[in-house]
């Protein structure tokens, strides 16, 4: 439990980012991460796990819910929303249960029109007072604000599981003024790891017919051990990187064409930023401190500006 020292008109602000493949939460001198994922609990299972009830039904989420056999596939936004009353009760149990909260989340631009679904259904959770729903970039852009008008503008992208979203900037006196926006499908970082799954050598050919989720570690990590050996895959992992920010670029540019060299710098976040290949970028790339939380730190700043101006 967190002991918060920022309560604005009685409510603490959580800034909590709800992606396919994790959740970010944010709140004052705290965060966390866990898997978007769902499994239900059962009546007569035994287990000590944290549960969270909705609606009458319990569910096991994050890391813990992949040893249960009825889990549940958040493939599409409409399942994420649904679901997302789960995954922020997990969060709350977390980070401290009591009091009211002011949640700030976000969608990715092209989701905007289903902002009010994604608000309205925040808002069952009990101890949810008020809610507001941005464009999932403007997180980011919060939270780098200072170092893009230091820079006079910037290419924004947020690499996510699916998807690589992006935003182009400029600076106009003292406000980022946004130009530009879009979302790329199937570039995410489940994109690289499929490529990482092709270029697997012989000894780790076990591992290509694995479910995604399965592959992520050895992804990571570069390696695996099998029978007490440990087989490298440095080398597959850097190919696949490269291969993968390629057709990010290629298709960057696809999109908008010479507005991608007009920019000083490239700021890329999420967690797809761990994984990409600077070096093909023609200009500075700035990764935010702990990338996979740039969306929920600028969730929380939000909130606490909003909050702050009596709103």
């Amino acid at each position: 439990m967190n002991n918060f020292s920022v309560i604005i008109d009685g409510m603490r602000v959580l800034g909590i980012d709800i992606g396919f493949g994790q959740v970010k939460v944010v709140s004052e001198g705290f965060s966390l991460k866990f898997p978007s994922q769902i499994a239900q609990f059962l009546e007569g299972e035994l287990s000590d796990v944290p549960v969270v009830e909705h609606n009458g039904m319990w569910y096991v989420v994050g890391e813990e819910a992949t040893v249960f056999r009825h889990k549940l596939s958040l493939s599409t936004v409409e399942l994420l929303i649904k679901y997302s009353p789960v995954l922020l009760k997990r969060a709350i149990m977390e980070v401290g249960e009591g009091g009211e909260y002011f949640v700030v989340s976000g969608l990715p631009p092209r989701f905007r029109h289903m902002g009010e679904e994604f608000s309205k259904a925040l808002q069952t959770v009990e101890g949810v007072r008020k809610v507001l729903v941005v464009p999932q970039g403007a997180g980011i852009l919060e939270d780098v604000g200072d170092y893009v008008r230091s820079q006079g503008g910037a290419l924004v992208l947020d690499i996510g599981f699916n998807t690589v979203d992006f935003l182009s900037v400029r600076v106009k006196g003292d406000d980022v003024v946004k130009e530009r926006g879009g979302t790329i499908e199937g570039l995410g970082v489940k994109s690289a790891v499929e490529i990482f799954r092709s270029l697997l050598p012989a000894e780790a050919g076990f591992l290509r017919n694995e479910p995604y989720v399965f592959l992520v570690p050895y992804f990571t990590r570069g390696r695996l051990t099998l029978v007490g050996k440990e087989i490298f895959l440095q080398e597959e992992r850097e190919k696949a990187s490269k291969l993968w920010t390629e057709q990010i670029y290629l298709r960057l540019q696809e999109e908008i064409g010479e507005l991608i060299k007009s920019k000083p710098v490239f700021v890329v976040a999420g967690g797809g930023a761990y994984f990409l290949d600077r070096s093909l970028f023609e200009r500075g790339v700035y990764v935010p401190v702990k990338p996979d939380f740039s969306n929920a730190r600028g969730y929380y700043k939000l909130g606490l500006g909003v909050l702050n101006k009596g709103g």
